[in-house]
């Protein structure tokens, strides 16, 4: 062991030279976009959790997945009058603080609808998800309907989405007729096979379902696409409705984990890119230059451990931006690996509060660029969000518990699904 260990080094371990960390920080208030955090008053917050749990007692190796999903809302003058005496006030905290959340239980392994195999069961109960669940109970709209806006733009959500390969019989691109099946809200027919298509194999989660075994792979990436569609909901709430759209600039929209999707659901990077991009671009038609403030903080992994090694490097109220060459070196790729391109719609910075805490986090870039891939992905000038997301995460973070970010912290409680016991109950 010893000997092994002798040969090998730790590829995130703290540089020997700190110029290469150093070298990729700025001050925040030497960022552009100054004094717009001073008006933002809210935060909507979105996390979910997942489980498979035992379907019954008698059947341990058949499984039932869980989803969970909550939008926390966060009233910031709530929350800072909250925390401002020596106490925090309990009564305060309660009234700056809602969620909403859904869930919903997915067939794993060896439960089927009667006449349909384990696959063709995940795809239809996953299309069903889509179509009954609403991300809030405000809106008509469905995860269906925030799939399609998705393939669109805010003003004009698509009515048909594009899958490049038939679930059933496989047909690519390359043998159907166009390259690819539009698939409307109802589902259609795919043109070689005449078997059923539904809007949910466009997420092609279906790929790794496993007839045999676990499906937390397939699960876990239902759960981060609905979580990414219920933000971007509350973002559509926001921009049509003309009596909330003041409101659009003053609130900070957080996804609990990076700004990316892996997997069968990565394709879908593009469209978030592309509709986030259109987004700003129609809010700085309305006078929102920095809008909207979308990020996605990371509360544990690689680059959070990272994050706590070389936070000595880091001054306190400076932000760090990670080329793709310093996270092939931490992460042990090599030097022109394409990191990133293919699953990230934001880039990853290593910010220093001012309390002296870290928080690794993702922000979208300005519409034309992307994060990664794109020599102008490490430009500085290429994310306008920057400095008011590191703002009002330093705000937050510090009024009340060092190092925690409020937010995610509050919306991770309201979508724990607690142990395995209670899910089975819900059941």
């Amino acid at each position: 062991m010893h000997e092994a260990f002798s040969r090998w080094e730790v590829a995130q371990a703290t540089p020997a030279d700190e110029n290469r960390v150093t070298s990729l920080c700025r001050p925040v208030d030497e960022l552009d976009n100054s004094g717009i955090s001073d008006a933002v008053r809210f935060a909507i917050t979105v996390d979910g959790s997942d489980s498979e749990v035992e379907a019954t007692h008698e059947h341990p190796t058949i499984k039932v997945g869980y989803v969970r999903v909550a939008a926390s809302f966060i009233d910031f003058d709530k929350l800072h009058r909250a925390g401002a005496g020596d106490f925090v006030d309990p009564h305060l905290l309660r009234e700056s603080h809602q969620h909403a959340a859904f869930d919903r239980a997915l067939p794993g392994s060896g439960l089927v609808i009667p006449g349909s195999t384990g696959v063709d069961t995940w795809r239809q109960e996953l299309d069903r998800f889509l179509h009954e669940t609403k991300f809030d109970q405000a809106s008509d709209q469905t995860l269906a309907d925030m799939l399609l806006a998705l393939h669109g733009s805010p003003n004009a959500p698509a009515t048909t989405a594009p899958l490049r390969r038939c679930p059933v019989c496989k047909a690519s691109d390359s043998q159907l007729s166009g390259g690819r099946i539009d698939v409307p809200k109802g589902g259609t027919k795919c043109p070689e096979c005449g078997q059923r298509v539904y809007l949910g194999d466009v997420l092609r989660t279906e790929e790794e379902y496993m007839p045999e075994g676990s499906n937390r792979s397939s699960l876990t990436r239902m759960m981060l696409v609905a979580e990414r569609l219920t933000s971007l909901g509350y973002m559509q709430l926001l921009f049509e409705d003309p009596h909330s759209y003041d409101v659009l600039g003053r609130t900070l929209f957080i996804t609990d984990g990076p700004l990316g999707l892996h997997g069968t659901v990565a394709p879908l990077k593009r469209r978030f890119q592309d509709y986030l991009a259109e987004f700003a671009r129609q809010c700085a038609a309305n006078n929102r230059p920095a809008a909207p403030l979308v990020v996605g903080v990371e509360k544990s992994g690689t680059f959070v451990e990272h994050a706590q090694l070389i936070a000595h490097l880091i001054e306190p109220g400076h932000v760090m931006l990670l080329t793709t060459e310093y996270i092939n070196r931490i992460t042990g790729r090599p030097t022109n690996n394409p990191y990133g391109s293919d699953e990230f719609y934001g880039r990853r910075f290593i910010y220093r509060t001012n309390s002296g805490g870290v928080l690794v986090f993702t922000v979208p870039p300005k519409p034309g660029v992307t994060p990664y891939g794109d020599p102008d992905g490490e430009l500085w000038s290429s994310y306008p969000t920057l400095r008011p997301v590191c703002e009002v995460l330093d705000h937050v973070q510090t009024r009340l518990y060092e190092n925690a970010v409020i937010p995610v912290a509050l919306a991770h409680s309201a979508a724990s699904l607690g142990t395995a016991a209670r899910v089975g109950d819900r059941l």
